[in-house]
């Protein structure tokens, strides 16, 4: 019969090892346990971060759609937002080295470690 676990190493420094064999003795558990829960609740981290984004984004939208229903912006107003925000767009795409060609793949990527 195989395996069921795989082993996997990892470099850590000295006190950091001295942490998680001290953490380890005292929930009696092995270091392997320890890391497996650490893992678990890293995750669930990631995913409550990824929906307090997501929540703080839909905040923003609603506000700019209650922003907009108060003081609704003349064509020209938006014609004039859309250029500003295209120009700040094309400084930090040309800041950071993005190409219009990547675009999609950043989306993607971004997108995928979200979900992750």
């Amino acid at each position: 019969m195989g395996r069921t676990a795989k082993v996997i190493g990892f470099s850590v420094p000295p006190v950091l090892v001295q942490k998680v064999e001290q953490m380890a003795k005292e929930e009696q558990r092995s270091k392997s346990e320890l890391f497996r829960e650490m893992v678990r609740v890293y995750k669930r981290y990631r995913q409550q971060k990824a929906q307090e984004e997501d929540r703080w984004v839909m905040s923003l939208i609603l506000e700019a759609q209650e922003e907009q229903t108060k003081n609704p912006m003349t064509q020209d107003e938006l014609i004039k937002e859309d250029q500003r925000l295209t120009r700040y767009g094309e400084q930090h795409a040309k800041k950071t080295g993005l190409k219009p060609k990547d675009i999609n793949h950043e989306i993607h990527a971004y997108r995928a470690q979200r979900k992750s």
